[in-house]
């Protein structure tokens, strides 16, 4: 912010500037500063106040009297000056400021004006002055001018690519919102349910936050944790977006290199050391399954494979890229695990078994987190 130069309109450009706010006719009102201080330059009519038949309130009166500004003496081209064109008439009294500074301005004037123009601004009432101009030339002082500065303010801001994404996800998430089924209630997630749920047992018995599994899904998981498949044997699982259901693909790929490019899919996938759940997410999927899919991926592997097929998930890999999935990219993104023996198959709530004591994957990660170490008090030997 510049510095403020100190100084102060004038008696004169107040009492010019209290008629004006009264006066309906006043249409352009220059100010300059004179001697160190704000004083008033000219006061000019709308051309209205000559025609009778004429409203200086329209839209055709406001772009008319612009003609002001090629008036003789009103514009310099060396000399800078504030002028506040009236846009609305009595009582709101709404106005245009422009700061006109010209290019050919001597140095110092144009510091002047520059540090006095919010001091100015504020003694007027800047909630007066809707609209702003900086103007450095006469081809500035003009309807057209105005209508494009008017234009560009109404604009929405430029946004980046990553912006535009977010915007896209927003307006996605409301639509899934707005269609929602009857007595599911507003603004119920498509994933996690409505609004303060929480954690524990929905209505039909499956865990809050996890999306439901056919059973052709949870088959197929289940077989993999079997290693009835082989090596490197692949399920591709789906979401089903209008009923939010887990589902086995219609389309299973034969190997890793037959993943979808133009959908998000999980591919749980038999390596010698367990079983591991890719998230592939081409980055020209639909919004509204990107969403969904990025939503539902965490709970899909901690929560819904042990509980609803017995399966253990090794590590999720993730991928924007399904070109790139092969078993060396999941060797090297698995690093020491690779090389782990794969873990027994856990039983699923299907197959009846007591678990017992059994862990779960959040206590196996609870479990191979490192331990703090609270550090000795000062002055004290370990």
């Amino acid at each position: 912010m510049a510095a403020q130069s100190g100084i102060a309109p004038t008696r004169a450009l107040q009492d010019t500037w209290a008629t004006a706010l009264a006066d309906p006719l006043t249409r352009l009102i220059k100010v300059s500063i004179s001697d160190e201080q704000l004083v008033p330059a000219g006061s000019f009519p709308t051309s209205a106040a000559s025609d009778s038949h004429s409203d200086s309130n329209d839209d055709g009166a406001i772009e008319r009297d612009f003609a002001l500004f090629d008036h003789d003496g009103v514009v310099q081209d060396r000399e800078p000056a504030y002028y506040i064109y009236r846009l609305t008439p009595p009582p709101t009294s709404s106005f245009l400021f422009i700061s006109y500074v010209p290019d050919a301005a001597p140095v110092r004037a144009k510091m002047l004006y520059a540090s006095t123009r919010n001091t100015l601004v504020r003694a007027l009432g800047d909630a007066r002055m809707t609209t702003s101009v900086f103007a450095t030339s006469r081809a500035d002082l003009t309807h057209a001018s105005y209508v494009s500065h008017a234009a560009h303010d109404a604009a929405s801001a430029p946004l980046t690519a990553r912006e535009q994404e977010m915007a896209a996800i927003r307006a996605a998430e409301a639509d899934a919102a707005g269609d929602a089924p009857a007595g599911r209630g507003e603004g119920r997630s498509m994933v996690f349910g409505a609004e303060g749920d929480g954690e524990g047992e929905g209505d039909e018995g499956e865990p809050r936050g996890v999306l439901r599994w056919s059973e052709d899904a949870r088959e197929a998981v289940r077989s993999l944790g079997d290693d009835a498949g082989g090596a490197e044997a692949v399920g591709k699982l789906e979401v089903d977006v209008a009923t939010e259901t887990v589902v086995l693909s219609s389309a299973q790929p034969a190997s890793l290199s037959d993943l979808p490019t133009a959908s998000p899919a999980y591919v749980f996938c038999r390596h010698a050391a367990g079983v591991v759940l890719i998230y592939s997410c081409p980055p020209t999927s639909p919004i509204k399954h990107r969403l969904l899919y990025s939503s539902a991926v965490l709970p899909l592997y901690r929560v819904a494979a042990p509980r609803f097929a017995g399966v253990t998930v090794l590590k999720k890999l993730e991928t924007d890229d399904p070109a790139e999935v092969s078993p060396a990219w999941i060797d090297a993104e698995l690093g020491p695990l690779a090389a782990a023996p794969a873990p027994a198959p856990a039983a699923s709530e299907g197959d009846g078994a007591d678990t017992g004591g059994a862990a779960t994957p959040l206590q196996v990660q609870e479990e191979d987190r490192p331990r703090f170490a609270r550090p000795a008090r000062p002055g004290r030997r370990r």
